[in-house]
């Protein structure tokens, strides 16, 4: 993606929109794309763009409905729209700091960490009737037959003469597969609503209470099991605990940390799929803790 081709269009939505150009414009790199911090004395906003292609139009639509959901600041999308082949969105800029950056102080990260999953658990009191969201007009009852036709797709991928796995990974993802209803059976009902990227560099807090002020960057929002977001909370500041303190809250069921393992490998697999990101001694990594999870189990 061209940098300064990404400000430029940034700006001009952002000229549209206020009748002015910004003031400020600074664009920064992120996982699956950039995102450009534009302001003026009329305003401040946030203009996303993406590397995978039709991730922001979904992405508007999952800021939609998270919005309903959660019961902390989501950004408001104010417009989407395309220019010179990109899609982007023009968003609320939220104020806060990023979670990642929380300072390493006791009675700080207990502030959040007691806010944060009492937001999670709030979340994933929405259940559906009809169980698993395959698509927006579509439910499996059985997570097991929602997460096939979720994964079946990745697991071609991988496969795949143009994928960038090794012949060892691709041997070791054709097991996990074999696995699967085995390991997913004891979560195979009662599904939640999940963000389904909820690790902590997705969330802001507020530097004066400490308390959750934003929750960005859903895409893959819906109807799943809560699991699906509590795995991604190792994902970044494994220090704060969080798991612990869900669990304490709301009991995970055995195996989880079988699940865990098994939910992120696929959840790497799919990022390779949407834009190309390998890292094999990553993958490795967390495959070998994997195995050890599933021999100890």
């Amino acid at each position: 993606m061209n940098k300064p081709q990404l400000k430029r269009i940034a700006e001009s939505a952002y000229q549209a929109m206020f009748s002015q150009k910004p003031d400020v414009s600074n664009i920064q790199e992120t996982f699956y794309g950039w995102v450009v911090f534009l302001i003026s004395p009329k305003g401040k906003v946030v203009v996303k763009f993406s590397r995978e292609f039709g991730r922001i139009e979904k992405e508007v639509t999952a800021l939609g409905l998270l919005k309903k959901k959660v019961t902390c600041p989501v950004p408001e999308v104010y417009f989407f729209g395309r220019s010179e082949g990109y899609d982007y969105m023009l968003i609320e800029w939220l104020e806060g700091i990023s979670a990642y950056e929380l300072p390493n102080n006791p009675k700080v990260i207990e502030t959040f960490r007691e806010d944060y999953t009492n937001i999670l658990i709030a979340l994933h009191e929405h259940t559906d009737s009809r169980g698993f969201e395959v698509t927006p007009e579509k439910f499996e009852p059985s997570l097991i037959d929602a997460f096939d036709q979720w994964m079946y797709p990745v697991l071609r991928y991988v496969l795949s003469s143009a994928s960038p796995f090794s012949r060892e990974l691709k041997d070791a993802y054709t097991l996990l597969w074999e696995k699967k209803t085995e390991i997913l059976m004891p979560i195979n009902n009662h599904s939640s609503f999940v963000h389904d990227d909820c690790h902590i560099a997705n969330v802001l807090f507020d530097p004066k209470t400490y308390k959750i002020s934003g929750l960005l960057d859903p895409c893959d929002v819906g109807f799943k099991h809560k699991e699906f977001d509590i795995f991604h909370l190792f994902d970044v500041r494994e220090d704060l605990k969080l798991v612990d303190r869900y669990h304490e809250k709301s009991p995970l069921i055995e195996g989880f940390e079988v699940r865990r393992y098994f939910l992120g490998l696929w959840d790497d697999a799919k990022h390779s799929r949407n834009i190309g990101w390998y890292d094999e001694s990553w993958i490795n990594s967390k495959l070998d803790r994997f195995n050890t999870a599933y021999k100890q189990a």
